[in-house]
């Protein structure tokens, strides 16, 4: 090991400040709930008639056994997203949620003693949890990822990179050139990849990750998620794979928690699955995360976009209130005094979320009933004229 000297994590006090989940709690109890990222836009026409067919599908669900429940959503996922390799990785584990998954890989580094480089920033739950484990915890910034900057120092330092990608914020989202360079840089230096994929269903499906991970030998963990793409309620999964040598223990971790996820919720899903393929995911999903995005920024200005988010296609907005002067937390409190619910940024600070100053972001969800987005964005746009004008 080299002596490159990595900056150590810092451990905010978590009783002393409220995590992005508290705030999106307290959003569900205003006007224009903007706060959290799940999916509560309204059902397409195709959509709708996926609900009328629940008895349909609790029947064809019933006569299932839960191998072939999961295979079946597999290979429907697997076809959404044009992923030949992903039918036949090594581990197809299904758990209830995301955090869940992020849960099981916190156990299993822990139980591993690793060092963890964590994308930074992103969504503080991932921290949170992994620290909870008590795992050794280190940011790796987006320009580390994205290249701009050296990352082979700090690979040289760890024994596993946690990437978030597409990352929530930012919408940042690895070229495959830079995928296949992050993979074959883990390889260099004998060091675990593990990816949270859950945000990757707003970016079209151009190369198969699942491939280039299987090809490459590379050490790895990969989770995705359901609950930020499809209008269900919260009905959703986490489908869950690794490499072959880190599959038994996984498995035990799992095993100790988990019996099955719900053969009904994936055949939910998977009609979902097949009607966003039939559609098209440009179609079914990236137009209209497209049309908010534009009408949000119609309404509050380009300015007000984060330099690090103007190309993002993830269906939340990074906003910079550092025009008008404002801290995200004064934003944020103002926001909720005139019923909107929107995330302060120095949660997804995640290892200087205790710092008070420095802190000009705030995140909006672009996915909810048109109604609730509209009155949103009505109160934003007003806010930030008047604060402009103070």
């Amino acid at each position: 090991m080299n002596t490159v000297r990595m900056t150590v994590a810092r451990t905010a006090d978590p009783a002393q400040r409220k995590t992005l989940t508290d705030y999106e709690q307290i959003g569900f109890s205003v006007e224009a709930n903007l706060a959290d990222g799940h999916a509560y836009q309204g059902l397409s026409h195709s959509q709708a008639e996926i609900v009328e067919r629940m008895s349909d599908l609790w029947a064809y669900s019933e006569a299932q056994s839960i191998p072939e429940s999961t295979q079946i959503y597999v290979d429907r996922y697997a076809d959404l997203i044009g992923s030949a390799y992903l039918p036949d990785a090594s581990t197809h584990l299904i758990l209830p949620t995301a955090s869940n998954s992020i849960d099981l890989v916190a156990a299993y580094l822990k139980l591993r003693h690793s060092r963890v480089l964590l994308t930074h920033p992103t969504f503080d739950n991932l921290a949170l949890i992994l620290r909870r484990r008590g795992v050794d915890l280190y940011p790796v910034t987006e320009p580390e990822v994205a290249g701009a900057l050296p990352l082979a120092p700090k690979l040289a330092e760890t024994d596993v990179l946690f990437l978030v990608n597409p990352n929530n914020p930012t919408g940042t989202n690895l070229s495959k050139e830079r995928f296949e360079e992050i993979v074959h840089a883990c390889l260099r230096h004998d060091v675990m990849l593990v990816i949270d994929t859950s945000f990757r269903l707003f970016y079209p499906q151009n190369w198969d990750d699942y491939q280039i991970l299987h090809e490459s030998g590379v050490s790895f963990i990969l989770f995705e998620d359901t609950g930020k793409v499809f209008p269900t309620q919260d009905m959703k999964a986490s489908l869950f794979t690794c490499s072959p040598d880190n599959r038994a223990a996984l498995h035990e971790i799992y095993n100790e928690i988990y019996l099955c996820v719900s053969k009904f919720t994936l055949a939910v899903l998977g009609d979902f699955f097949d009607n966003a393929r039939r559609e098209g995911l440009d179609q079914s999903v990236h137009s209209l995360v497209a049309q908010r995005r534009s009408r949000a920024r119609e309404m509050l200005g380009e300015e007000v976009i984060d330099p690090t988010a103007r190309d993002s296609r993830i269906s939340v907005e990074w906003i910079s209130t550092s025009n008008i002067g404002q801290s995200d937390k004064t934003v944020t409190a103002e926001l909720h005094e005139r019923g909107v619910g929107v995330l302060p940024g120095r949660g997804f600070f995640w290892n200087r979320a205790d710092e008070e100053a420095g802190v000009s972001n705030i995140r909006m969800s672009l996915m909810k009933p048109e109604p609730e987005f509209e009155r949103g964005l009505e109160i934003l746009a007003n806010y930030f004229a008047e604060v402009t004008h103070r």
